[in-house]
């Protein structure tokens, strides 16, 4: 009688089983450390930059965010102070309101704010002849009225010409947008020039009929659109310190 064929025995040693289920936990290990450490690499990538904008927001010497840093006397240390004040637009607002009521013809000008503008509306009948740009003698009591405000603060001041849709009849100017630009920048020399106002704080803008606050269709909207604006903004104007970094 045959005798059984005997099976084959595994040629591995048994301790195989064990190393090969140590090798796949340690990788399993690794590759999560390698996840972890991803992920906390991006959350602390995340945590600086929140920290520098935190340290720009209160270090930058830029006037709308921050503060304004300056060298101490001596160039010692920075002196920082912030920036984050009330806006002087509702003050400046009341003050320009309660001057014009007091002025001739000051019922005739409209006052108008938000929270970055406040926009002096004068008609041009109030300051010019038709068709020109020499102000009337009347004009200077209306605008020298505003001088004890807007010659106190530091804020840019913006005068805007416009006109209506006719053209414009004087030679001296080819269309409504010499005239416009002429009216506003004759506004703009009487404060730099006779009130003696920082020039550097002044600025003339010319719009013709392009923007107009009614629609050019009969004498009394085309009068209402022909206006001269003074427009101070909320930005003040930045002041430049001698320091030194030696």
């Amino acid at each position: 009688m045959p005798k059984p064929h005997k099976s084959e025995e595994v040629s591995a040693p048994l301790w195989f089983v064990s190393f090969s289920d140590l090798m796949t936990n340690m990788l399993c290990f690794f590759v999560m450390l390698f996840a972890f450490s991803s992920l906390d690499s991006t959350k602390k990538l995340k945590d600086s930059d929140a920290r520098d904008e935190k340290f720009h927001a209160v270090f930058t010497i830029n006037a709308s965010q921050g503060a304004h840093q300056w060298l101490t006397p001596g160039n010692k240390g920075i002196l920082t102070s912030p920036s984050s004040r009330k806006s002087d637009i509702p003050l400046i607002t009341k003050n320009i309101k309660r001057k014009l009521a007091r002025v001739p013809l000051g019922d005739r000008m409209q006052v108008m704010s938000d929270d970055q503008v406040v926009k002096i509306q004068i008609p041009a009948n109030v300051l010019f002849e038709s068709g020109r740009a020499e102000m009337k003698a009347s004009a200077e009591e209306v605008l020298t009225a505003l001088v004890p405000i807007i010659g106190t603060i530091e804020n840019y001041i913006r005068i805007d010409g416009h006109t209506d849709d006719l053209p414009a009849k004087s030679t001296a100017y080819p269309s409504n947008w010499e005239l416009s630009a002429a009216r506003a920048c004759t506004v703009l020399r009487f404060f730099v020039e006779k009130m003696n106002l920082d020039p550097g704080r002044f600025s003339a803008q010319g719009y013709a009929d392009n923007r107009p606050r009614e629609k050019n269709i009969t004498p009394e909207t085309r009068e209402i659109n022909r206006r001269v604006e003074i427009v101070i903004l909320n930005q003040k104007k930045k002041v430049i310190r001698d320091y030194t970094w030696e």
